[in-house]
């Protein structure tokens, strides 16, 4: 390999794609996947073992993501049921929060209320802070102008005897 070749692989390697956000995973049991099948002279629904890979792609759910969620997948079927996709459809409507987001978002309330308690003492110790300047302020203000009036006030001339 030559080295121009190594550069351009390891520029490759580099280049990764943002991660994707997971969607958050349904409530509730997923459903079964039904199918049809021919008993005698007649047509029966019936549970069959899962879900095919083209029901899957109808809703928007790859494989991966379909088994995590406890999505049952029958990769030897090919067919297409409407009413497959369209059950997990609806049970993919309603995705639950997870515990662990429920739990994070607590201690976010939790955090923001505390540093809201915090930011409060510290605006409450300022006030009484710029009071105590103010005070002190106007008390040397008074000061100041007791002793420019003391050296004012033209002294009187004793009586010379």
């Amino acid at each position: 390999m030559s080295s121009r070749q190594k550069k351009v692989k390891g520029e490759k390697k580099q280049e990764h794609k943002a991660p994707r956000s997971k969607p958050q995973r349904p409530t509730g049991k997923a459903p079964d996947a039904m199918v049809t099948s021919r008993h005698g002279t007649g047509f029966v629904t019936r549970v069959g073992k899962g879900f095919s890979t083209g029901e899957l792609a109808g809703v928007g759910l790859s494989p991966k993501i379909a088994s995590a969620w406890g999505v049952s997948l029958d990769p030897r079927r090919r067919s297409i049921i409407d009413t497959n996709v369209a059950s997990l459809k609806s049970w993919g409507a309603h995705p639950s929060p997870t515990k662990r987001t429920e739990s994070r978002a607590k201690e976010v309330e939790e955090e923001i209320k505390e540093v809201g308690r915090e930011v409060k003492k510290e605006a409450v110790k300022a006030e009484k802070k710029t009071e105590k300047v103010e005070r002190e302020i106007k008390e040397e203000a008074v000061k100041a102008e007791k002793a420019v009036r003391r050296k004012a006030k033209p002294k009187k001339k004793k009586a010379e005897s």
